[in-house]
């Protein structure tokens, strides 16, 4: 069977069935059937229709997980890259203060990274950006002559960023990095992308009494109590 259209008489490349069924009652099984010929150009507008919706469905798929992402586990919208680095960079002055204020007389600052990362989360916090203290060893970046490591190491994280506060003694700013740029095993090393390699990640008693420790000592001093024996 052919087809006539205005440039050439196409053959049909399939036959649909069409089943017509009764709509007062209900009845789902066919009266009858009839064999009714779809031409080749309908065939390509619906593909084209079909492909544009899958087109836009998966568009809108991916933009809704774009915007989860964006958002933190505990609901909050997650700040950029640039409006965080903004504001530690407006804060860093506070920071520098608290921390001296609060290591122990004998510690050089470029060793006090507990100190700088507990100033860091209180103050942080008190701009409504909650963050965890890290620690371990680390190594900025990884894959360059500019490679530099610090071990044993105190630092901060977000859902979304690594905040290094100590690294105000050391280059003079806060290093703010988004976790994507982050790897955390030397095969997740991506060149001239990754910053920072996490190279031991802490969470063993030690380390933690050895920040419980410090901390209390934080508050105490916060709260204008002396901070006693160091």
């Amino acid at each position: 069977m052919l087809i006539r259209n205005n440039r050439q008489m196409t053959p049909v490349p399939y036959r649909m069935q069409v089943n017509r069924r009764r709509l007062d009652t209900g009845n789902s099984q066919p009266v009858s059937n009839r064999t009714v010929a779809k031409p080749a150009s309908v065939t390509r507008v619906n593909c084209r229709g079909i492909n544009i919706t899958r087109r836009r469905f998966i568009a809108s798929v991916y933009v809704a997980g774009l915007f989860m992402l964006t958002r933190t586990a505990a609901g909050r919208p997650a700040v950029p890259t640039r409006q965080l680095t903004a504001l530690v960079d407006q804060l860093a002055p506070a920071i520098e203060a608290l921390t001296e204020r609060t290591t122990p007389a004998n510690w050089e600052l470029l060793h006090a990274c507990v100190y700088y990362a507990l100033a860091g989360q209180y103050i942080l916090a008190r701009r409504g950006i909650p963050t965890r203290i890290k620690g371990g060893a680390v190594l900025y970046y990884p894959d360059t002559p500019l490679h530099h490591d610090i071990k044993p190491h105190v630092w901060l994280e977000t859902d979304t960023h690594f905040i290094d506060c100590s690294a105000l003694p050391r280059w003079g700013y806060i290093a703010v990095i988004p976790l994507q740029q982050v790897a955390r095993n030397p095969a997740s090393v991506i060149p001239e992308m990754t910053r920072l390699l996490i190279l031991e990640e802490r969470n063993d008693p030690e380390f933690l009494d050895h920040v419980a420790t410090h901390r209390a000592r934080f508050d105490r001093i916060l709260r204008g109590a002396q901070p006693g024996h160091e």
